[in-house]
């Protein structure tokens, strides 16, 4: 019998005013947990509790006690968990179901993080729609847009930026692309994710203009859409982070490089508990890293 379980014993004892309360609370049985005061006041050298037949009141010296367990045994409770960390293997398998483009930037990037967790794996479920997390059995999913359902733990990771892009083959510098309204003669890609109205949204120097594009091709897939705009079918507005390294390598161009597009909140969701089990933070806490190099914070 130990110091530390009597103090804990002794705490819920106080915290109860009984010592079967404290037995059915801990397994222990009520003449363990007897022992276990006996043990504190025969250290002590004082009575911590005044027994009768039909009640517990604790001393003044018992009150004196009980501030410093409840310190001494927070102490140990706090070394435990913050050793606990340290040792805890980040291990298992977490599902994540991953937007199209942003998947494909996860997959570029995903080799350090199980590179430092070598029992940690991660499946992606990739998609350009809205699943259910718990149907598809999924540990966190990336959702693009606000989160209409209550049910879901969201974790803002930014805003996606977008860009208006058009493969080099369609671009003619006597072709002057200077204002939105000039989009209505061309031929446009539209990615439909999300479904609804697809108009675009510009703004520049407090103007505002919405188009409803030309479309000429439709895809539910970012990655449809991207190619579709690569290969010169029209021009297509794309997440910057899906564009960003061919815009660099001259293999798409920028159109209408003054206007901006308002961007699209990105979120890491799941169905609770808000405490995750380690390998699932761990997770989040890689995509919340690797986002911070491609959104907007807020």
């Amino acid at each position: 019998m130990d110091l530390l379980s009597a103090l804990h014993s002794f705490v819920r004892v106080a915290a109860t005013g009984s010592f079967s309360a404290v037995s059915r609370e801990t397994g222990a049985s009520q003449p363990t947990i007897s022992r276990h005061i006996a043990l504190l006041e025969a250290h002590y050298g004082t009575t911590l509790f005044a027994r009768t037949t039909r009640s517990l009141m604790m001393t003044e010296d018992g009150r004196s006690l009980l501030p410093h367990a409840y310190e001494v045994l927070e102490i140990l409770e706090t070394a435990e968990t913050v050793l606990g960390r340290r040792r805890a293997s980040v291990s298992g398998l977490v599902r994540l179901g991953v937007t199209t483009a942003f998947g494909l930037y996860l997959t570029n990037r995903i080799n350090d993080l199980l590179t430092k967790h070598p029992d940690l794996s991660v499946e992606l479920i990739m998609r350009d729609g809205f699943g259910d997390l718990v149907e598809e059995g999924l540990d966190l999913a990336i959702r693009v847009g606000e989160i209409a359902e209550g049910s879901l733990i969201a974790r803002k990771l930014g805003a996606v930026r977008r860009s208006l892009v058009m493969s080099p083959r369609n671009f003619h510098p006597k072709v002057k692309l200077d204002h939105p309204r000039d989009l209505v003669g061309e031929s446009c890609v539209v990615f439909t994710y999300g479904g609804g109205r697809q108009d675009w949204h510009f703004f520049n120097d407090g103007e505002e203009s919405v188009v409803a594009p030309p479309t000429v091709f439709r895809a539910n897939s970012s990655e449809a859409a991207l190619h579709a705009v690569q290969a010169g079918v029209g021009i297509g507005l794309l997440p910057e982070f899906q564009v960003r390294d061919l815009l660099i390598a001259g293999d798409l161009v920028e159109v209408l490089p003054n206007w901006k597009v308002p961007p699209m909140p990105l979120y890491a969701v799941h169905t609770g508990p808000r405490t995750l089990p380690l390998r699932t933070r761990t997770v989040l806490d890689f995509l919340i890293q690797i986002s911070s190099d491609v959104l907007t914070p807020g």
